[in-house]
C-alpha cells in the first residue's frame, strides 16, 4: 500500500520515496487549486482534441497556469524533496583553486494529460528513459543519486485503472522489468 504523509512532513515523505519508490502527498493541492488548472488548460486540450489521437496533452502547463507555477511547483516541501534527490554537488578544476558547485534540480517540464473514453492504458514504463538511463539490479536497496528526475502527478479527475488514469508503482524496477 502507498504511503500517505501530510505535504508539510517533508522527511517521512523522502523516506517513503527511498524505500517505495512513490509517495502520496496529502494537502498538496486544494479542490479549488485543481478546478482552476483543469480551466487553465481546458483551451489547450480542446485546440488538440480535435485531431484524432488517445491521449492529448497540454505542454507547457507552468506558462499557461499561474496555479500550477506558483502555488504547486513553488511550495519550498517540494524544494526541499526534489533537492533531496536531484541536487548535485560538483567541484570542477580550476587553476585558481577549486570550488564547490551546486546545481538545484530544473523544473524543465509539466503537461496536463487527458485520456479519451475507451484509451488502452499506457504500458508501465519509467519516464526517465529519455535520458538514457539504464537502471541496474541494486538487490532491492534505494542508492541515492540514482534518480535524473522526479515526476509529480495530480489527479484532475477521478482517476481509476478502468478510466485510462496512470497507474503507479511503489518499488524501483530493476533492469528488464
Amino acid at each position: 500500500m502507498a504511503c500517505r504523509v501530510p505535504v508539510t512532513d517533508v522527511t517521512q515523505a523522502i523516506s517513503c520515496l527511498q524505500q517505495d519508490g512513490g509517495v502520496i502527498l496529502t494537502g498538496f493541492a486544494s479542490a479549488e487549486e485543481v478546478t482552476t488548472v483543469n480551466n487553465d488548460a481546458a483551451p489547450y486540450l480542446a485546440a488538440v482534441a480535435q485531431e484524432p489521437r488517445g491521449t492529448i496533452r497540454c505542454h507547457r502547463l507552468f506558462g499557461r497556469s499561474r496555479t500550477a507555477r506558483e502555488k504547486w511547483m513553488q511550495r519550498p516541501e517540494v524544494h526541499q524533496i526534489l533537492n533531496s534527490f536531484l541536487k548535485t554537488t560538483s567541484i570542477p578544476y580550476n587553476d585558481q583553486g577549486n570550488c564547490v558547485i551546486e546545481t538545484e534540480p530544473i523544473l524543465s517540464s509539466a503537461a496536463t494529460m487527458q485520456i479519451s473514453p475507451g484509451e488502452k492504458a499506457q504500458d508501465l514504463h519509467r519516464d526517465d528513459f529519455i535520458w538514457q538511463r539504464t537502471h541496474t539490479d541494486t538487490g532491492g536497496d534505494y542508492t541515492n543519486a540514482s534518480e535524473t528526475s522526479l515526476g509529480i502527478i495530480i489527479a484532475g479527475s477521478g482517476t481509476t485503472a478502468a478510466n485510462g488514469a496512470t497507474v503507479v508503482r511503489f518499488h524501483f524496477p530493476r533492469s528488464g522489468d
